[in-house]
């Protein structure tokens, strides 16, 4: 299996993951699943194992297939490091009360930032059909409403896990789509 299916297999593992965190420890569509797991120790290591696992399988799709195949700036591997590095330490500072909470937040936030610049350098590459760039566009509008009704609500809302749901998806839909289906 080549680091081409890397990806794929990485967006599986973390869609099931984040799916049975919904499922066996619910909390209510307005929690975050970091919020989700921050309530005992091991459904905390159980966030961490399933990030330690999907993140390098994630990284090794994009920096030895993707970005190759796809002939991207350096920036593009620049973004996706720096939010899987965010994401990965947000796993590691749960978000609970006090000065983890707010540093989660910070890091959850960089984290998220970090997947617009990939898909605006996406919308740039002339190996991505007008097909793959049309998607592309518009998740980068769906990504930036999202973040604007995160803003707006002050960083609570009553859906907010809907919300960050259709964040990720909206950045792995384009990604996926240009690597298996174009």
């Amino acid at each position: 299996m080549g680091y081409k299916y890397f990806g794929l297999l990485a967006f599986l593992i973390l869609l099931c993951g984040l799916v049975f965190i919904v499922w066996r420890w619910p909390q209510g569509k307005h929690l975050t699943f970091s919020q989700h797991v921050a309530t005992h120790q091991h459904t905390i290591f159980y966030y961490i194992l399933l990030f330690s696992i999907t993140l390098p399988l994630l990284l090794l799709f994009f920096l030895k297939w993707f970005v190759p195949t796809f002939q991207l700036s350096n920036w593009f591997s620049v973004f996706i490091i720096a939010s899987s590095i965010t994401q990965y330490t947000c796993t590691l500072i749960p978000e609970v009360r006090g000065w983890k909470a707010k540093y989660h937040r910070r890091l959850a936030g960089i984290s998220a930032l970090c997947l617009l610049p990939p898909l605006i350098l996406l919308l740039a590459s002339d190996s991505v059909t007008i097909i793959g760039k049309l998607l592309t566009l518009i998740d980068l509008i769906v990504m930036t409403a999202i973040i604007y009704a995160v803003i707006r609500g002050k960083g609570k809302h009553d859906y907010f896990l809907i919300l960050q749901s259709s964040y990720f998806a909206a950045f792995f839909i384009p990604i996926l789509f240009i690597s298996y289906l174009e």
